[in-house]
This record gives C-alpha cells, sequence and structure tokens, in this order.
C-alpha cells in the first residue's frame, strides 16, 4: 500500500482557547479554520496538520491515499487481518476536510483515518515567529501492549519497520526513516507529536525559546540513534510532547537494508546523553 503522507494529528483537549494560544503563539503553528470546538493549525502546504478538539470526536492520527479505490482495498485487508473498518460519512469526511475516508482503530485506542483528497492550501504557510517549521514529521503513540500495535500497523495497514530501539518500533510510509513511532508505555494513546525545522539552528533557537517562555524541556537536544534526527522537547496542554526535529535519514537505502535492532537503553533515543525523566525515551531503564 503506497500512502502519500502522515497527513494529520487530532487530539482531545479541555481548553480550546489555551491549547490554541500554546500551538500558536508558544510552538509557532499557523492558525487556520476554526469554531467553537475544534480549532486547526498549519505546518505546511497542508490546510491543517493539527487539529485540536473539544468536540468529543476521539483522538486521531490520518495517513492519505492516492485514489478512492484504496480506500476499499484497505477495507479489504483489515477485514482479512480481524481489524474492523468503515467508511466515514459524507458529513464525517467534510469535518476532516477530505473528500472520503475509512477509519479503523489501533489496539491503543487511537483512531486511524486514511483520507483521500485532503484539502490543500493555496496560500504560503506563514507561521506567527520565525520557528523554521517545514514539515509535520512524525506522531510517537503510547503502547501498553506494543507487539499488537505492530501488528495493526504492518499486517493491517501496510506500513513497515525500519528499526527497533529496544520494543520501540520506527514505522515507514514513506522515505523517511519513519512517520510513526511505538513507544512501550504504562499508558496508551498518543505521546506527542514532531514537526520538521529547516536546519539545526532553528532547533536551537526554538530550544532557547522554551527555556526563556518558562516551559519544561521534556528531552533534548539531542539525537535518535536509529534516524538520525536531532530533537528537542517540550510538553504542551493535556500533557502532549511537541518536539521540533531535524536531519531524520530518509531514502530508498532504508527500505533496503531492512531493520535493525538497537539496545534498549536510554542511549538509542538520546545518543548525546541529555536528561530526560520520561519513561518512554528511557528504555529498559524505565522498566
Amino acid at each position: 500500500m503506497k500512502y502519500r503522507d502522515l497527513r494529520y494529528l487530532r487530539v482531545a483537549v479541555d481548553n480550546l482557547d489555551e491549547a490554541a494560544r500554546f500551538a500558536r503563539d508558544v510552538f509557532g503553528l499557523q492558525a487556520c479554520d476554526r469554531n467553537d470546538e475544534r480549532a486547526m493549525f498549519r505546518s505546511d502546504d497542508r490546510n491543517y496538520s493539527l487539529c485540536l478538539s473539544t468536540a468529543g470526536d476521539g483522538e486521531a492520527i490520518a495517513l492519505t491515499v492516492a485514489r478512492e479505490e484504496d480506500l476499499g482495498a484497505l477495507a479489504a485487508r483489515l477485514e482479512a487481518a480481524g481489524y474492523a473498518a468503515r467508511m466515514l460519512s459524507a458529513d464525517e469526511a467534510r469535518l476532516r476536510q477530505a473528500k472520503a475516508a475509512l477509519a479503523t482503530e489501533a489496539p491503543n485506542g487511537v483512531a486511524v483515518e486514511i483520507v483521500w483528497r485532503p484539502l490543500t492550501s493555496g496560500w504560503r504557510y506563514h507561521g506567527p515567529r520565525d520557528a523554521g517549521i517545514t514539515d509535520f514529521g512524525a506522531v510517537q503513540l503510547a503502547c501498553t501492549d506494543v507487539a499488537a500495535n505492530e501488528a495493526f500497523f504492518v499486517e493491517g495497514l501496510g506500513l513497515t519497520v525500519s528499526d527497533w530501539a529496544g520494543d520501540t518500533a520506527y514505522l515507514a510510509l514513506d522515505e523517511a526513516h519513519h512517520r510513526i513511532a511505538l513507544y512501550p508505555s504504562a499508558r496508551d494513546g498518543i505521546l506527542g507529536a514532531a514537526y520538521e525545522v529547516d536546519a539545526k539552528d532553528s532547533l536551537m533557537r526554538n530550544w532557547y525559546f522554551i527555556q526563556k517562555s518558562q516551559l519544561p524541556v521534556v528531552a533534548g537536544p539531542d539525537r535518535q540513534a536509529a534516524s538520525g534526527a536531532i530533537y528537542v522537547t517540550t510538553r504542551g496542554p493535556g500533557g502532549l510532547l511537541m518536539s521540533y526535529m531535524t536531519g531524520m535519514e530518509k531514502g530508498p537505502q532504508i527500505a533496503a537494508r531492512g531493520p535493525r535492532q538497537f539496545a534498549d537503553t536510554a542511549a538509542s533515543h538520546g545518543q548525546w546523553g541529555s536528561v530526560t525523566e520520561q519513561p518512554e525515551f528511557l528504555g529498559g531503564d524505565a522498566r
């Protein structure tokens, strides 16, 4: 199965105004469409890559397919693998700014929405400050049962494992090292989101901005051993981890060499040894 991109992340928040202020004024995403229950934000040429919601519509990640018939093929594949899926109604797809969409659910309770013809903006992305954001890079999922979630994404949705760090699984859907990372955790749900920036200089400026704003530096600056991505992470509303990253490995050589196994240690998540207390980034040291 060929996917075009990791399209968007939808997260549930308690206070929409507070969460929107963080996404816009602190993290540097561009505010776009909003109503009383949902606030959407841009990071690139997508009409949105982050949706904050108080509508009770659950948390979700979305993948884009190129052809409408791919939705039917994925529904059949999921059913054959033992996973339920349903086509969203026209109104449900419209709320997601897509022409059509298929919904299923990962074992950790996060909805996965496969969208066809999602809306692309004709306007240049322009954030409220020079954060250097260029793309929606990856999502991190917390899993009490990583093996079950890995089977869902690989067998049900056709993603591929690029590497493991302990039991953490990095999943690819294009030529990037990964777009989804599954972390062993004491809880289930969305752990965080990572946005690509244009250079290491931008990442370091954001690190200084986070500290100046008196926000926690949850992890980083550091480098993932498997992907090569340099990152710095803070915590947003509701505990969502929000990261800037740059330098993730990309290219056909990743699929050609096959997945590698990295040690189940904190050093696999942070080669530079920056201090973190986030248990998912400590590997077996936290279990």
